[in-house]
């Protein structure tokens, strides 16, 4: 599979501008970069951006149901680049088809002296389409973190996986012509998608409250081989930090993914190709919760995407982007674990380590990026 991730910086608030930013990134990528593409993913609500105040700062820009201009840019994009193209965004519930008339939406009045107003449901979620115009994967944001959880709703489904079939073209081997001709080839795969605090245990409880690893144990038991991660994930870096290494990952957040991923790492029969899609950048409003009293306002995100596959005692990364990097991360998933390819993760013994185990990285250039 080639799989592609778009890594920026969106502006709160600012849709058409960020859609304007998303195009522009991916027409200076070249032609040659995004050819035969199987997937491209973008971050946790890509284009409206993520530090939101409260529901009255984000309901303007809800989207609803698979029809907003979230939905309209992915499926214009997947149309262009001939593949599967998932998105995050602000879903505004309502069935399906979607009409003005039929949101979900109860009135309350609060009495004379207030304004009546309406309560919505709302979902942090991801949308998937396919170059033939399909919905062929939808899924609503599970565990919620302090952010999203002012304005958004648990996703009353849990977490999801979906067969989804991806159709490619491929240059075949010389006929006896010595004349290379295409080919279609259909790659199957047990897709879960997910969105950043899923990754952690419910409100971060501890067992027994809450069972640990949660989302890799779903991904496990579902047989999945793929998992689709969109996110908007902070980093306590501070400003100067992200411009000085813009071009290298955050390790922190890295090291804290992968331990996240702990049971799909030590299976020793499984492999899951891997795709984490974060944003970039800095956002202005409420801090961290956790940050210190002297910490610069607003939030920063780690950045970090990556591809690769994980499983089998360890993780093979075979392209990733730095902490401020903006641009296209493609990575062939079948060339991931050759001689030169990406970074290589192995659990290894360690006696004072929870489990008996810590993650040891190492480092080859391989990946591509745009």
């Amino acid at each position: 599979m080639r799989i592609a991730t778009l890594q920026f910086s969106p502006k709160l608030g600012l849709v058409t501008d960020n859609i304007e930013k998303a195009d522009s990134i991916l027409s200076r990528t070249t032609e040659e970069t995004l050819r035969n593409l199987d997937l491209l993913v973008l971050p946790e609500l890509a284009f409206t951006g993520y530090n939101h105040a409260s529901l009255s700062s984000i309901t303007p820009y809800l989207e609803p149901t698979t029809s907003g201009p979230s939905t309209q840019w992915a499926f214009r994009t997947a149309c262009r680049l001939n593949c599967l193209v998932s998105v995050g965004y602000p879903e505004l519930f309502s069935p399906s088809p979607p009409s003005r008339g039929s949101l979900k939406a109860t009135m309350i009045d609060l009495g004379p002296q207030k304004e009546k107003y309406y309560t919505l449901t709302a979902y942090n979620s991801t949308v998937t389409v396919s170059p033939m115009g399909e919905i062929v994967a939808h899924y609503r944001k599970t565990h919620l973190y302090y952010t999203d959880e002012i304005w958004a709703q648990e996703s009353p489904d849990g977490f999801t996986t979906t067969t989804l079939d991806f159709l490619s073209l491929r240059n075949s081997p010389p006929s006896e012509s010595n004349t290379p001709s295409m080919m279609t080839t259909t790659t199957t795969h047990r897709a879960t998608f997910a969105i950043c605090m899923d990754l952690n245990s419910y409100h971060f409880l501890p067992p027994p409250i809450s069972p640990p690893y949660p989302l890799a144990t779903h991904v496990l038991t579902s047989n999945s081989t793929l998992l689709v991660l969109s996110t908007a994930w902070l980093t306590h870096l501070p400003s100067s930090s992200l411009i000085a290494e813009m071009e290298q990952p955050d390790s922190d957040t890295l090291s804290y993914w992968f331990n996240c991923l702990l049971p799909i790492l030590r299976d020793p029969g499984k492999e899951v190709i891997c795709v984490f899609a974060n944003r970039c950048g800095e956002e202005g409003g409420k801090a961290h919760p956790n940050a210190k009293e002297d910490a610069e306002e607003g939030v920063r995100y780690a950045g970090s995407s990556w591809v690769g596959k994980v499983g089998k005692g360890g993780a093979v990364i075979g392209g990733i982007m730095g902490q401020g990097e903006e641009g296209v991360l493609v990575v062939e998933t079948e060339e991931m674990g050759a001689e030169g390819q990406g970074w290589r993760i192995q659990l290894r013994e360690d006696d004072d380590a929870e489990n008996g185990e810590t993650l040891g990285a190492n480092r080859v250039e391989g990946e591509e990026r745009a």
